[in-house]
């Protein structure tokens, strides 16, 4: 069993704290289980288990639970005859109307210690969150790592090789449960599990009528991921598909499918002019198995690539930019605690005219942080102070450090 310590060495000193811990990621990324992970430590720490109440809001149990009055009535009712702290757990929070209320009223009425999740990245910015201000601390989970699919994998096996293991990552991508399946039942999962993100975090939450659009929109958008976007020319290429869509309707199912922990935006940063472009941003998919279970595309392993490392560099709570100098791009600025990584990343540098694309626009940034081209080559070409990452699992994603004591994945 991995135990996901990146998250849970975040959450431990916040235990018995008076502050709500707040865990969001996208459906199926293990929030549940982290929530069981703390349950587990808290009965080591002899805490009464009558003292824990665990409310998971897809189950059947609950679907009485409609909204803040019915969860005041559920809990009130749990916890009258407890002594002590009482420790609460909301899973899926985000299916109540009202929530907030309910858990700022729980806050101040009760000896307890909060946890919630949701499987939507916006659960702390609606208009009664404002309750919730100065206490809260939101946890953004993210599904396997390359790292803990590694440790899944020896867990299970002793005699497997790295190798095998990233090739089933690349293609595959990180979702916990995907890994006690076969491979030929991990397609249908990925299926599986991306309709359901669609139907109940996307278009049901939000009341979408042309369910068609938004599917033409979510392929497209995979099937393109890293390139450059902006609404007005994603309604262009739609034009071009002899379907009028309005800009506006294509930001805000783009918000939606963000909203949904779907797609993560990016920002582009002018290095020279340090500041935010306010226009056209790349989008990643929380996990790139969505890409091999739903793109058209299959060859799209540069992307694919590219995904991996934005999502590692998010799982390490870095702010990651697309870095512009002047006419070319740098994918990845990453900025943690006053400190920068700047990464390409390609697939093989197979000729001198694509070394050139990779190095030269890390070489125009003149300050003193770290470089990487990142790529699955087995030559290696650094130059010029740039470090070029070659092939090897370990090499590629374990052992780059970024100053800060971390490795890259």
């Amino acid at each position: 069993m991995v135990k996901r310590e990146l998250y849970m060495e975040q959450i431990r000193p916040l235990i018995n704290k008076d502050i709500i811990k707040v865990i969001t990621g996208i459906r199926r990324c293990g929030k549940s289980f982290i929530l069981n992970l703390i349950i587990d430590e808290l009965l080591e720490l002899k805490i009464n288990k009558n003292n824990i109440i665990l409310i998971n809001l897809e189950s059947n149990k609950y679907s009485n639970i409609k909204n803040n009055e019915d969860l005041n009535e559920l809990i009130y009712k749990k916890t009258k005859n407890i002594k002590g702290k009482i420790y609460l757990f909301f899973d899926e929070i985000q299916n109540i109307k009202n929530w907030e209320k309910s858990i700022n009223g729980f806050r101040v009425d009760l000896d307890s210690d909060i946890y919630i999740t949701g499987s939507n990245s916006e659960l702390l910015s609606g208009e009664l969150s404002s309750q919730l201000t100065g206490r809260t601390f939101e946890i953004q989970m993210y599904p396997f790592s390359f790292k803990e699919t590694l440790l899944f994998k020896n867990e299970e096996n002793d005699n497997i090789s790295e190798n095998e293991v990233f090739d089933e990552y690349l293609k595959f991508g990180g979702m916990p449960f995907i890994f006690q399946l076969e491979n030929a039942d991990k397609i249908k999962y990925l299926n599986d599990l991306f309709n359901s993100i669609i139907y109940n975090d996307i278009i049901q939450r939000n009341n979408i009528r042309d369910v068609d659009l938004l599917d033409k929109l979510i392929k497209y958008m995979i099937s393109n991921i890293g390139h450059i976007f902006s609404a007005r020319s994603i309604s262009k290429y739609f034009k071009h598909e002899e379907k009028n869509v309005s800009r506006e309707t294509i930001y805000n199912y783009l918000v939606y499918c963000i909203n949904a922990c779907l797609f993560f935006k990016v920002q582009r940063e002018d290095l020279i002019g340090k500041k935010i472009l306010k226009i056209s941003e790349k989008y990643y998919l929380a996990d790139h198995g969505f890409n091999q279970a739903i793109s058209r595309e299959k060859n799209n392993i540069s992307q694919i690539l590219e995904n991996i490392v934005y999502i590692e560099f998010k799982r390490r709570g870095y702010n990651v930019y697309v870095g512009k100098v002047k006419d070319l791009e740098i994918d990845f600025v990453c900025e943690k605690m006053g400190k920068r990584v700047y990464v390409q990343v390609s697939y093989l540098l197979a000729d001198s005219s694509i070394v050139e694309r990779e190095f030269k626009p890390l070489s125009k940034v003149k300050d003193s942080f770290p470089k990487y081209v990142l790529s699955l080559d087995e030559i290696d070409f650094s130059q010029d102070g740039i470090q070029h990452l070659t092939y090897s699992p370990t090499d590629y994603f374990m052992q780059v450090s970024l100053g800060d004591s971390c490795s890259l994945l």
